[in-house]
């Protein structure tokens, strides 16, 4: 006999199947999601930009102390992209690699300004490269993470990437980091890997995660609350127990490595953060984008039209995106005591989930069913 769930399960595998995508409809949602996340990187650099003028990051040099490890604690120990632009730069043979930077200093920087970007012309062309890349990888991994969540036609599922990397610069505006367009992209594929049980790939993503930011920890949190309905007690400590050890290794020999950068590896924020939630105008806050249009940003576009619209929508939600809610209240303590409050970037990992919950409740609201298990989940079913 097939229990209800598992015949919930079952029937919503079989649709998913039968709507797999073709590989033309793919290199058009590749092509898409390209001219979009171009749009989303280009307002990255642009807004406020990838150097910094602040004196406690180290001024226009801290493009290049990034790359090259000399930026203080803890933005130094957010190494994957900087790894990346060196590995490229080294793969270039130094003839060659001379008479690009040269072109490239003439095109970017004819008048040697700004001295930041004349003085790394190759590294800032292979980091906006590479951005690019995490922003459609982001794109990508966000559409199969709602195709494995919601059950809506294919259309309403192919467009929720584009509306997210569109209401993306919303959240610009404090600071453009080398860390955040991975972030967004690596944590999103650990999700999606999460709900599609693909167990070994995701130890790989969750390594990559942990060296590029901190958070990896938060997907952990996901794993145990959404294997718990299927693993013992003790699987779940083994498993929780190795994604611990791998994350402080790798973050302890990060932070070893770069002992002697100048700046704190962690701080206190909390009574700055209070000072600004108690302004109300920081939580109505509009910026334009070009000459026709304006985005919310800040307060009011992640908690306001974000967080607030999402705990209305969350009982709409499948049973995968409730367990990965979950990880929004660690986030906003940690962000609360450690970070700073109105940064909007140090939520990017939440995105995904948020996006995806609201689009849960918006679909149900048409008429679309959002609240069926994964269709993987349905691989583990037993029937009865």
């Amino acid at each position: 006999m097939l229990t209800s769930d598992a015949g919930e399960q079952a029937v919503t595998e079989l649709r998913v199947r039968a709507s797999k995508p073709t590989l033309v409809r793919l290199l058009v949602l590749a092509v898409l999601y390209t001219a979009v996340a171009g749009f989303a990187v280009s307002e990255f650099i642009r807004y406020p930009g990838l150097a910094s003028a602040r004196p406690a990051f180290g001024g226009e040099a801290f493009f290049g102390d990034m790359v090259y490890g000399r930026a203080p604690l803890p933005y130094v120990t957010r190494v994957l992209v900087p790894w990346l632009v060196r590995a490229v730069q080294a793969a270039i043979p130094p003839t060659i690699k001379a008479g690009l930077e040269q072109n490239l200093r003439r095109s970017l920087a004819p008048e040697g300004k700004p001295e930041w970007l004349y003085r790394h012309p190759l590294e800032f062309v292979v980091t906006k490269n590479l951005l690019l890349l995490f922003a459609v990888g982001f794109a990508l991994a966000l559409w199969w993470l709602a195709r494995l969540t919601l059950d809506a036609p294919s259309p309403a599922i192919d467009a929720i990437p584009v509306f997210t990397l569109l209401a993306l610069p919303g959240l610009y505006g404090y600071a453009s980091h080398l860390y955040d367009f991975p972030a967004l992209c690596l944590f999103t594929l650990g999700l999606a890997l999460i709900a599609a049980r693909c167990r070994w790939l995701y130890p790989a993503v969750f390594l990559l995660v942990a060296v590029n930011k901190e958070t990896a920890l938060l997907l952990t949190l996901v794993w145990a609350i959404s294997e718990s309905r299927r693993l013992s007690p003790r699987q779940i400590v083994r498993g929780v127990a190795w994604q611990m050890a791998l994350w402080g290794l790798i973050r302890g020999a990060l932070l070893l490595t770069f002992r002697d950068n100048p700046g704190d590896a962690i701080g206190i924020h909390l009574f700055r953060n209070l000072q600004v939630l108690a302004v109300p105008r920081n939580w109505f806050l509009f910026r334009p984008i070009g000459d026709w249009l304006v985005l919310p940003v800040g307060f009011n576009l992640l908690y306001v039209l974000g967080l607030g619209l999402s705990c209305v929508a969350l009982r709409r939600a499948s049973r995968f995106l409730k367990d990965a809610f979950w990880v929004a209240i660690p986030f906003i303590v940690l962000t609360w005591l450690f970070g700073n409050v109105d940064e909007m970037r140090v939520y990017y990992e939440l995105l995904p989930v948020i996006a995806l919950v609201l689009f849960s409740g918006l679909y149900s609201l048409m008429g679309y069913k959002t609240t069926s298990p994964s269709p993987h989940h349905a691989q583990d079913s037993s029937l009865l």
